[in-house]
């Protein structure tokens, strides 16, 4: 029990002075003359060796009385260093004498025989302490209309999503929510349960989810992109955004043409990366149907992304523009609230098909909505399609039909956009890459359903 007991002053004592190295270390905020901080690695390894102390004398007498003792005497000194410091020295920041009552309670911690947690808040503490000039640069990339955007994502995330019910309803149980009356309606997709307010806003909550984390990285980044790198981040804020953006690009520095071929190409390799996750996420299962031919059209895109990049080395003149691109925040309440809609309708939409089968073939209305919504979005038939898959709404093999043909879709608004405004020779190859992994795509859908149709019939 003495040998334990002696390891945890030791080990008290040296996260102290840990936290204390870190607090003595130079900074280049304090002009010269000021105060550098409250104490330094011998202070910080006492005041935790006297919280150890404090709470061993607490075990020995049993009583409570030391460790609040020792904690009050560490508050006064703190205090009149601080009050030192601010008056004398002109120093008004408390991070230093917050760490230290901090580094108190860490000793406390520790002869309480929690050692792995105490270990664990000191490098928190460091991790905190040595980010200063890090989240100094950090703030200054951010504006106060961005935090506001943040806090509505914090709002959605864990306010809203948590209160709405998780249960499907139809139309006819809607609009008995507004009327009190009677209703005898019994057509099939009146009675059809599709919406559902917790999951259609779970959606929302993953979409912006992503797009914010693709927001805060480029931030974090900032003006010293890559090519690749600025691709890759617009990918998951926009890959539409995006082509746009390379295409103006295009024409103002045609010279570097290829590069800005590559930007557009990874921007959808991401995009394509980010539909096979959340699908996945959603119901596993229906990777069995969609990762080949993604798979396959990924590479085409990848591989004509590679293949431009090489032919970009050559290219001569000025640097490629790469200068951060100034996006605005993916997240704002109103198209959270488009997207929402979106859903809705896809949902709805699919729930007619599904109702009117007999009628329409599900591959005609399925895959037509896939066109037409791939034309604006991909990420809404994306996740209407796999919750219909995991729900046995959809058969597996065309809900991951429909997500492919959607994705297809997109990319050739993305094509033809490049193609239409973009200078001639980046039209021609973004339509070049794009139509490959189009074909690709096209041959290994094509063959996923003549197998699954000859495996129906036992061919």
């Amino acid at each position: 029990m003495d040998q334990i007991l002696f390891w945890n002053f030791i080990l008290a004592t040296a996260l102290g002075a840990l936290i204390g190295t870190e607090r003595e270390m130079p900074r280049t905020w304090i002009k010269v003359g000021g105060a550098s901080g409250f104490g330094g690695i011998r202070s910080y390894a006492l005041l935790a060796l006297l919280g150890g102390i404090m709470t061993w004398m607490d075990t020995a007498m049993w009583s409570n009385i030391w460790k609040i003792s020792g904690l009050l005497i560490s508050w006064i000194f703190v205090v009149i260093a601080y009050s030192y410091s601010s008056f004398a020295k002109d120093k008004m920041g408390v991070t230093s004498e917050y760490a230290a009552l901090l580094t108190y309670l860490v000793g406390v911690i520790v002869l309480s025989g929690y050692t792995i947690i105490a270990v664990i808040l000191a490098i928190l503490i460091l991790l905190i302490l040595s980010s200063k000039d890090y989240l100094t640069k950090l703030r200054e990339r951010f504006s106060r209309e961005e935090l506001g955007d943040s806090l509505k994502f914090a709002v959605i995330a864990l306010v809203i999503l948590p209160l709405l019910p998780d249960a499907k309803f139809s139309i006819m149980e809607i609009i008995q929510w507004f009327y009190s009356g009677s209703l005898n309606w019994t057509h099939p997709i009146l009675v059809a349960q599709f919406f559902n307010p917790w999951g259609i806003w779970f959606f929302v909550v993953i979409m912006a989810g992503v797009e914010y984390a693709g927001f805060i990285l480029s931030r974090i980044i900032g003006s010293k992109w890559g090519i690749l790198a600025a691709g890759a981040i617009g990918g998951l804020i926009s890959s539409t955004a995006t082509t746009v953006a390379m295409t103006k690009k295009s024409n103002e520095h045609p010279e570097h043409r290829n590069s800005y071929v590559v930007g557009t190409l990874v921007a959808s390799c991401i995009m394509f990366l980010r539909v096979i996750i959340v699908a996945a996420i959603i119901y596993p299962s229906i990777l069995i149907s969609i990762w080949i031919p993604a798979t396959i059209m990924f590479i085409g895109l990848s591989g004509m992304a590679l293949y431009y990049l090489v032919q970009s080395r050559q290219e001569t003149g000025v640097p490629v523009d790469t200068t951060e691109k100034k996006y605005e925040s993916p997240f704002q309440l109103i198209p959270a609230m488009q997207f929402a809609w979106l859903i809705v309708i896809i949902k709805f939409l699919s729930i007619v098909g599904k109702t009117l089968e007999d009628k329409i073939p599900p591959e005609i209305s399925n895959y037509g909505l896939a066109i037409i919504s791939g034309l604006a979005d991909v990420d809404a038939i994306n996740m209407t399609y796999s919750e219909g898959a995991r729900d046995g709404i959809f058969p597996l093999i065309i809900a991951a039909t429909t997500i492919l043909i959607a994705v297809m879709s997109n990319n050739v608004v993305k094509a033809s956009i490049a193609y239409r405004f973009g200078e001639k020779e980046f039209g021609k190859r973004v339509f070049t890459g794009f139509g490959v992994s189009i074909l690709f795509g096209l041959i290994a859908i094509i063959a996923m359903n003549f197998v699954t149709i000859a495996a129906a019939f036992g061919i």
